[in-house]
């Protein structure tokens, strides 16, 4: 492919100053064929042009000379679990942590302090007596086209559930930021008046953090699944 220029728009923010991990993987796995899997090189910056382009067989996101990102073709296993049902999602959200205590509350997908129309307010908490968090995405206009789901809108429901899950179960006791995502979505993910998401751990490596998050229809149909890598910051705003 050749170079383009990708501009995200300051509104996707998820830690301060900087890009949604899951809204800006899924800007770019578009151009990858099959499942695509990003990893996060720095944090992606807002409102300023950025250049895609081919890069070991796969792409890479550039910041004029700096690289941000890496893309890849991949293929995952579906490790879903049974979706909770709406009720159960529903009530979860009550339990949201990030209720009490939020680290990053602008974040587009989960923050506690948007209202706006391109927030997505998606807010989980943990399922009674199950290993899993789960909340409940209104998509907004923003989010579709002709009925449909925009990809980039179906990442960034993917990303905060995984990370949020991570860091319960985990028992992490400071911020996480996303390190690495791969994504299958079962298109055409038709949009309804709300969906389903849920999230959970895989394992604990240090500070790093595996975790998967699925999309589900209100009745329980997949939509979508996640892989993810989350880094369990040293300092608040220090991924290092």
């Amino acid at each position: 492919m050749p170079n383009r220029e990708i501009v995200i728009d300051p509104a996707f923010e998820g830690p301060p100053a900087s890009a949604h991990g899951g809204y800006a993987c899924g800007v770019v796995a578009p151009y990858l064929a099959a499942d695509a899997e990003i990893t996060l090189r720095r944090p992606v910056p807002l409102g300023t042009g950025l250049r895609l382009a081919p890069y070991n067989d796969g792409l890479a996101l550039h910041d004029e000379n700096d690289l941000v990102a890496e893309g890849a073709s991949t293929r995952l296993e579906d490790r879903t679990p049974q979706p909770p049902t709406f009720a159960e999602a529903l009530a979860a959200t009550a339990s949201f942590p990030g209720l009490r205590s939020h680290p990053y509350p602008r974040c587009v997908a989960c923050g506690t302090g948007r209202t706006d129309a391109v927030a997505l307010r998606i807010f989980p908490g943990p399922l009674a007596a199950r290993e899993l968090v789960a909340a409940i995405w209104y998509p907004s206009s923003d989010a579709t086209a002709d009925g449909f789901i925009k990809p980039e809108f179906a990442w960034a429901a993917l990303d905060c559930p995984g990370g949020w899950a991570a860091v319960h179960f985990g028992r992490v006791d400071r911020p996480a930021v996303l390190g690495r995502m791969a994504a299958r979505l079962l298109p055409p993910i038709k949009a309804q008046s709300a969906h389903i998401v849920v999230g959970w751990l895989e394992g604990v490596s240090g500070r790093k953090l595996a975790a998967g998050s699925a999309l589900y229809t209100r009745d329980g149909v997949l939509q979508g699944f996640s892989r993810q890598t989350w880094i369990a910051l040293t300092d608040v705003g220090t991924p290092r």
